[in-house]
């Protein structure tokens, strides 16, 4: 038998918990219009984790995606609608035959890092505090900016995941999401501790 304090045993735990996550993830955004309150209630999940908490997921998972419905919606409604503005001023570049366009086009691919920066940073800011959902947009940016190596590790490490699994497509339905959501918490985490350190010194 496994011992419950050995290294295996933890191992075989913590992939049970990611596969079981990534499944409530995957299902509760079947609708399409509950993907943000499932990425929120993943994140607080994921929170509880890094917390050294061990809650139980299932009832958890549904009862932060009630808490979070509201907000969640707002604020994902707003990041989708700039997205698509986005996506639409890209083809417009594209389409465009001006020696500006190269200029734009850099201007362009900035703006998406800090769409995608602002987006990894949201839900997990509103999982750790109580924010208006126009202090949660502005405090991801701000987030955005601070320790933006951190973010763009986070980046790359989402990149990374997403080309092994696109090599092995078994991952997206077992891990993907979950790790992808846990990673991320785990950078910005990195920022608040630093900020409280901060804070009280």
């Amino acid at each position: 038998m496994l011992s419950t304090e050995g290294l295996l045993y933890r191992i075989c735990i913590w992939i049970y918990h990611v596969t079981l996550l990534n499944f409530l993830f995957l299902i509760t955004c079947i609708p399409i219009i509950t993907i943000f309150p499932s990425l929120a209630a993943a994140f607080a999940v994921s929170r509880q984790w890094i917390k050294k908490n061990d809650p139980p997921i299932i009832s958890t998972y549904f009862i932060l995606f009630k808490e979070n419905f509201r907000q969640s919606m707002i604020v994902g409604i707003f990041i989708m609608i700039f997205g698509l503005l986005l996506y639409a001023d890209f083809h417009i570049i594209i389409q465009l035959h001006s020696t500006v366009k190269l200029a734009l086009y850099l201007f362009f691919c900035f703006m998406m890092v800090f769409y995608v920066a602002i987006i990894l940073h949201v839900f997990p800011l509103m999982v750790n505090g109580f924010y208006s959902s126009k202090q949660l947009l502005v405090n991801a940016l701000k987030f955005s900016f601070y320790k933006f190596h951190l973010t763009l590790l986070n980046m790359i490490c989402i990149y990374m995941l997403f080309f092994i699994a696109y090599k092995f497509p078994v991952i997206f339905v077992f891990f993907f999401s979950s790790i992808c959501i846990f990673l991320t918490y785990w950078h910005i985490n990195k920022k608040f501790v630093i900020l409280e350190a901060l804070q009280k010194n």
